[in-house]
């Protein structure tokens, strides 16, 4: 498992400059780890078809919580097997989905220099649809990592009815910031539309939304993330951790082990926000 965790935290800060960049290619799927799951095929809105793993909460700890991974802008979803399967043994019933053009999703031309595509929120809109028609007896939320926050975001106006909740590491507060960020860098990062357009979508959030935001993080940071809460006022939380950008299940790994600190934090917010029981 440490050989693990060495391995993500190099995979993220490889990619964390934002670069699109998928990967069609699983290296393991849950049964590798043994876990229940459904494979389910998604059409969006505009007919893309999307691959689907619906991960079966543990029975012993059912909490009728679901919770959708938009994961960041490299890899797929095969790299959030084992984040994946420790929150559906701790009772969630987890759901994750490959963007058009990743994994085994619907081929899609990929600008990689881009921040994000909107298209990827229509495919969050499709999946967040599909299930919350499936699961109408447990509560929904999103679970966002670094450009999925972007995209939850960017789909909240279409989506705000069918969820309960956001939980966001490495939460992207200001895409046009980024982009400027990244250009005194000497890299070209693109917007694929008016940056009035995302400003609009998350100004309108209005669900519980925790940010966990790490302190070595130099552009989706905690100081970005409070401009945020106060904007948003009281139903966001921002929660700070030792760490670079998308290390919070890193946190605390020898003391709680992988996950546990992230698993906290959230369970912990639930409760205090009356969406767990």
């Amino acid at each position: 498992m440490r050989s693990l965790i060495i391995y993500l935290v190099l995979f993220f800060s490889c990619y964390s400059a934002y670069s699109i960049d998928p990967d069609r290619e699983y290296i393991r799927t849950p049964d590798s780890v043994k876990w229940e799951y459904e494979q389910l095929e998604i059409q969006t809105n505009d007919g893309f078809l999307l691959n689907t793993w619906i991960y079966a909460a543990n029975p012993e700890r059912n909490k009728d919580t679901v919770l959708i991974l938009a994961y960041p802008d490299a890899g797929n979803m095969s790299y959030f097997v084992y984040h994946s399967a420790i929150l559906a043994n701790a009772g969630y019933t987890v759901v994750t989905f490959d963007y058009r053009g990743f994994g085994k999703s619907q081929d899609f031309e990929i600008q990689k220099n881009y921040l994000y595509h909107k298209e990827f929120a229509q495919d969050l809109e499709a999946v967040v649809s599909e299930i919350s028609q499936r699961m109408q007896n447990k509560r929904v939320g999103i679970w966002a990592m670094s450009m999925g926050t972007t995209i939850v975001s960017r789909a909240y106006p279409q989506i705000k009815n069918q969820i309960d909740f956001i939980v966001g590491d490495g939460f992207v507060t200001r895409p046009d910031l980024i982009v400027d960020y990244y250009k005194m860098k000497g890299k070209e990062i693109v917007l694929p539309e008016k940056s009035e357009f995302f400003k609009n979508s998350i100004d309108s959030i209005n669900c519980p939304l925790l940010i966990l935001a790490g302190s070595k993080d130099e552009v989706t940071t905690y100081e970005a993330a409070i401009l945020l809460k106060n904007e948003l006022g009281e139903n966001c939380k921002v929660v700070k951790y030792e760490g670079d950008h998308l290390t919070g299940f890193q946190v605390d790994y020898d003391n709680k082990g992988f996950g546990g600190w992230f698993l906290e934090q959230m369970e912990g917010f639930l409760v205090s926000e009356n969406i767990s029981d």
